[in-house]
């Protein structure tokens, strides 16, 4: 019987490979009217708006804009928010509460409250989101009727 032996040679080279740009992976490209025209986009889809120079994601419904966090304000008295090169350092202040008080009408549950012993804040929250709410803060005698909560300037 005659054996066969076979040889593999295997060569050694160190390999070295640089990023091409051509091989990125890209995202489609569209301009707002186009991306607007596209008939049933699917959901979850993202491409890159030529007009606006952004990216857009497509919701159930509608295509999203989104948009990096270039910076981040509030007026919530509560917050204090401070911006080192794109480091957002979040400070909480709370005062003490006392004396609080609930309303409500058609529209809106009120909560007042006075808040240090010297201002007072009150809170709306409109009925039909209770994510939307506006404040009226002030010193003086605390709002602790329905019709003076009703009566200030919210913002």
């Amino acid at each position: 019987m005659k054996k066969i032996t076979f040889l593999l040679l295997v060569s050694s080279n160190a390999i070295f490979s640089q990023i091409d740009a051509n091989s990125l992976f890209g995202l489609p490209k569209a301009s707002t009217t186009e991306m607007n025209s596209i008939s049933l986009p699917n959901e979850g889809s993202i491409l890159y708006n030529t007009t606006i120079k952004g990216l857009y994601f497509r919701d159930d419904s509608t295509w999203q804009m989104l948009t990096p966090i270039k910076d981040i304000t509030t007026i919530d008295p509560f917050l204090t928010i401070n911006n080192s090169n794109s480091v957002f350092e979040i400070t909480t202040t709370f005062k003490d509460v006392n004396s609080e008080l609930m309303f409500e009408d058609d529209d809106y549950c009120y909560v007042s409250m006075i808040e240090s012993g010297t201002e007072y804040l009150v809170i709306r929250y409109d009925k039909t989101d209770v994510n939307v709410e506006a404040r009226s803060t002030g010193t003086g005698s605390q709002p602790n009727t329905l019709a003076a909560v009703q009566a200030l300037t919210y913002n």
